[in-house]
This record gives structure tokens, C-alpha cells and sequence, in this order.
């Protein structure tokens, strides 16, 4: 072997250290979020929302998805008293994060929240459909749901036809209690007084009125 070939290997031997980029994430606050909003940087209607002070772009809702949010309003608008109220995909106050569920019970507030946002003491129930984004649903925002201290959340899976629901939030991020609920089942929110629902209702299985 030559000295050239013998350096060849030598060299080819070694690993190559690849290069590390360093990456400085920007993070907003709700104020600044809600200024880019004010100044046309996003529109009011884009499908963002902040998630621990990152702008995040949500997917496009397929028609299942929008199916099962407008079925959840239809079977809710009728069953919750007077002492709560219905929000759908509306924006909720949750420190440095301010995502928009797909359906919200609150405690009621004679302006419907005109003056302010719905903060997590005001949230009785919320729900999330779900179908490409199920990893989203339940580690980020359950996880930021989990943190804020809202004491029940759903996630209506629809690829398993199941709906999670998720309670004792932790400071750390988790539910220490979590149950899969499946069709013939009934589910009665723990802070919604007076409501109970089908799980077939939900998903479609069976008339809303039944």
C-alpha cells in the first residue's frame, strides 16, 4: 500500500463533523400577536393561532372535521343551561398562548366576553375534532391546555372513532386521568351541570335528537 493510499484511508476513516445551526426562535406575546393582527401582517380570519408564543398555522379542516364541529354546536347550543355558554373556534386567554378550540363551554358573562378574552378560570369544558392533527391535539395544545389548569378536555378522534377526554391537569404539562370513550357510551361533563351526551351523537352514529 502507498503512503497516498494508506493516507487515503486513514482519512476516510474519520467521521466529517457536520455542521450545527444555531436556530433563535422569535417568541411573540399575546400583545404582539394581537398588533401584527391589528396591522394587516395576518388576517383576522387566518387559520393561526399562538401556541407559547409561536405563530402556528393550522391545517385545513376536511369536511368530517367541519361536519362534527357544526353537529357539536347543534347538539350542545340546545342542552347547556343558562348559566354557561357556547363558543366556536374562538380565541382563549391562556397566558403566553392563545389558541382557538373547536368548541369552548364557558361560564357565562352577561357581555358574551366583549371586554376581554375567556381566560382558563372561565372554561368549563373544550373540545378538539381531530383527524390528521392528532398529535398536535393531544402533546402540544393538550399540553398547554394541561398547564393552564382547564379542568376537562375532549378530543373527538375521528380516525379511531373515539373521543378522549382528559382531566386532572398537572403544572407539568399532562391529565393524570385519561379515558377513551366509544360508541353506546354516554358522557356527562364534570363541570357543566345538567348535560349529558352520546358518544354516537357526536360522531354521526346516530340522530342528534335522539
Amino acid at each position: 500500500m502507498s503512503l497516498i493510499d494508506s493516507q487515503a484511508n486513514s482519512h476516510s476513516s474519520q467521521a466529517v463533523p457536520s455542521p450545527t445551526l444555531a436556530v433563535t426562535r422569535h417568541l411573540f406575546s399575546v400583545e404582539q400577536y394581537h398588533e401584527m393582527i391589528e396591522h394587516g401582517i395576518f388576517r383576522e380570519d387566518e387559520p393561526i393561532e399562538l401556541i407559547r408564543g409561536e405563530v402556528i398555522r393550522r391545517l385545513p379542516a376536511g369536511n368530517p372535521h367541519a361536519a362534527t364541529v357544526n353537529r357539536l354546536n347543534r347538539l350542545l347550543s340546545r342542552r347547556i343551561q343558562d348559566e354557561a355558554m357556547l363558543s366556536i373556534q374562538n380565541p382563549i386567554w391562556l397566558g403566553d398562548s392563545e389558541p382557538e378550540p373547536d368548541v369552548a363551554i364557558l361560564a357565562y358573562q352577561q357581555d358574551l366576553y366583549a371586554s376581554r378574552r375567556p381566560r382558563a378560570e372561565d372554561v368549563l369544558l373544550l373540545i378538539e375534532v381531530s383527524d390528521s392533527s392528532l398529535a398536535y391535539e393531544r402533546d402540544i395544545k393538550g399540553s398547554v391546555y394541561a398547564q393552564a389548569g382547564i379542568h376537562e378536555y375532549w378530543i373527538v378522534n375521528l380516525n379511531q372513532a373515539t373521543i378522549e377526554v382528559y382531566l386532572d391537569p398537572q403544572p407539568d404539562g399532562r391529565f393524570a386521568t385519561i379515558i377513551t370513550a366509544r360508541g353506546g357510551e354516554t358522557l356527562t361533563p364534570q363541570k357543566v351541570a345538567g348535560l349529558a351526551i352520546d358518544v354516537d351523537a357526536i360522531l354521526g352514529l346516530s340522530p342528534i335528537w335522539s
